[in-house]
């Protein structure tokens, strides 16, 4: 199959940095390729692929010559594949459903991957055009709008195992992984902490929130701030962990450093909020809780889980060929529809639980 991924320009598609849809696209696109599938990535320069690499801007959003505003670099992004889309079977497009509205000037099919929490704009986009075919990162996402969530197939990302290493016996920290931001819960993870009596690692991009709000509360023995980490050193840290803290205060529609710490065999305490219900099997990989009060009894709960249990249960459920094998099932039935005229939107994939180790004809 001839697929075109079209990314978001955050940061270049590779799998050493933070951003977490350029990174679903480069493991996606890694595995469709192994699969025999003839993948192209429309991106901004310094992107990495095993398929083919389509630059469409200098750099990410306002950098390296890009334009400052982000809407307008997803734009040309956007218009570059569509521009040529009569190559390709099928285009699938990450960029916040602004190929909607686009659609119709494609040569050929297109899904469509919404990664953020969706909003009345979002619902407007896909009333409009009824017959898109859209997918869901969870079956939380869509919720709130269920005329839409009843045909929005639900594919969960996945983490590359060969990225994250399993560790039997972790060190004597739990750790908190994420953004510097309110909603992230980070003063939260630290009161837990203190409560469980536990030593806590903080890591995440510096800004003003946490220079103001956290850093006061850094100790250097009970609470540690270890600055960003990336690749390797995001392995270790997740891998060398008892548990991670994940106390956010609003929903998310996916949350994918949950999934990294299962790779890594670090159970996971999180508030029950958002998907993260869905993605923790309560008492195997983690515990959820409906309060502050109660993450902590949580996260000592969750310290004590099997680690090995947790891993297994992870390669089981976000394994990238479990994922590039739904999305296959959504591009042929998106192919059939397009030849046909039939409305693609309504898609079934088969189970998230188990990958199926099959190859594919290209």
């Amino acid at each position: 199959m001839r697929i075109a991924q079209v990314s978001t320009l955050a940061s270049p598609v590779r799998p050493d940095n933070s951003h977490s849809v350029e990174q679903i696209v480069w493991l996606l696109t890694e595995q469709l390729v192994r699969m025999g599938h003839d993948v192209t990535v429309f991106a901004c320069a310094g992107s990495q692929t095993s398929g083919q690499l389509v630059e469409t801007l200098p750099g990410p959003y306002a950098r390296d010559g890009s334009p400052g505003n982000w809407q307008t670099c997803e734009t040309i992004n956007l218009c570059h594949a569509i521009q040529r889309s009569g190559e390709f079977d099928v285009l699938h497009s990450h960029a916040y459903l602004w190929g909607l509205p686009l659609e119709r000037f494609s040569k050929s099919p297109m899904v469509h991957t919404l990664h953020i929490q969706p909003f009345e704009d979002e619902a407007i986009l896909r009333r409009t055009n009824p017959r898109a075919c859209v997918t869901a990162i969870s079956r939380f996402q869509w919720r709130a709008m269920p005329d839409l969530a009843a045909r929005t197939p639900v594919i969960h990302h996945a983490v590359d195992p060969a990225q994250f290493t399993f560790r039997a016996r972790p060190d004597d920290y739990v750790c908190f992984l994420g953004r510097m931001i309110p909603e992230k819960g980070v003063l939260a993870a630290i009161e837990v902490a203190k409560k469980a009596r536990m030593r806590l690692l903080l890591a995440g991009p510096e800004n003003e929130y946490l220079r103001r709000h956290v850093l006061p509360l850094v100790d250097g023995r009970s609470v540690q701030y270890i600055g960003n980490v990336t690749a390797a050193a995001r392995d270790r840290l997740l891998g060398g962990a008892r548990a991670l803290l994940y106390p956010i205060s609003q929903p998310e529609p996916f949350g994918l450093v949950l999934a990294e710490a299962m790779m890594c065999g670090t159970p996971v305490a999180a508030m029950a909020l958002g998907a993260a219900t869905e993605i923790i099997d309560e008492g195997i990989t983690g515990y959820c809780a409906d309060s502050l009060d109660g993450l902590a009894d949580c996260l000592l709960l969750a310290a004590a889980l099997d680690r090995h249990g947790v891993r297994l249960r992870a390669e089981e459920r976000f394994h990238p060929m479990r994922m590039a094998q739904q999305y296959l099932q959504v591009y042929q039935r998106a192919i059939e529809s397009f030849a046909t005229g039939r409305d693609a939107g309504d898609v079934a994939v088969a189970s998230h639980d188990q990958p199926q180790p099959q190859g594919a004809e290209p």
